[in-house]
């Protein structure tokens, strides 16, 4: 039986399986692990997030991507990064269960959001106080491989996140 993470994609321990490897965040010196097929649109937040809400470079381990393990507030299902579909941004300015953002950055977090086209939902948006996840972007639940193709398509973005000419 495959397992998957909570927003229903394949999730696995074996990386491989799941087509994870390293890409460069567009604009940045940082790489983050994540799973082919939601690379174009989460690389593409990642470096619309380091331009327009807290610069990604500045701290080395605050980027982090794929990692099999549980979600934190999932009931023991699989966190979305075991599946290689999250990413959190800044992890050290943005920690979970706190709301640090000032209302400029969350204003350029909608714009990012709104580009997506629901296709990827905001930690900062969870309901409990307490598990505000602010650093926290994912594949929303229901969004499918050839959703995010025909998105890059839309927006002529390539399969790292960089704007096509």
């Amino acid at each position: 039986m495959t397992e998957t993470s909570i927003n229903g994609w394949p999730a696995s321990k074996d990386e491989r399986e799941i087509h994870v490897r390293s890409f460069a965040i567009p604009g940045t010196v940082r790489h983050v692990r994540v799973a082919e097929d939601a690379a174009p649109i989460l690389l593409w937040v990642a470096s619309k997030f380091h331009r327009a809400v807290a610069n990604l470079d500045k701290e080395p381990l605050a980027v982090w991507g794929y990692k099999y393990r549980p979600a934190l507030q999932g009931g023991g299902a699989l966190s979305d990064h075991a599946s290689g579909t999250a990413i959190d941004l800044r992890s050290d300015r943005f920690p979970v269960g706190t709301a640090h953002m000032t209302l400029k950055q969350r204003m350029y977090v909608r714009r990012i959001l709104k580009r997506c086209e629901g296709l990827v939902i905001w930690g900062g948006d969870y309901k409990s106080a307490g598990s505000k996840d602010q650093m926290h972007f994912a594949i929303a639940p229901g969004v499918k491989a050839h959703d995010i193709l025909i998105w890059r398509v839309k927006y002529r973005i390539d399969p790292n996140g960089r704007p096509l000419p």
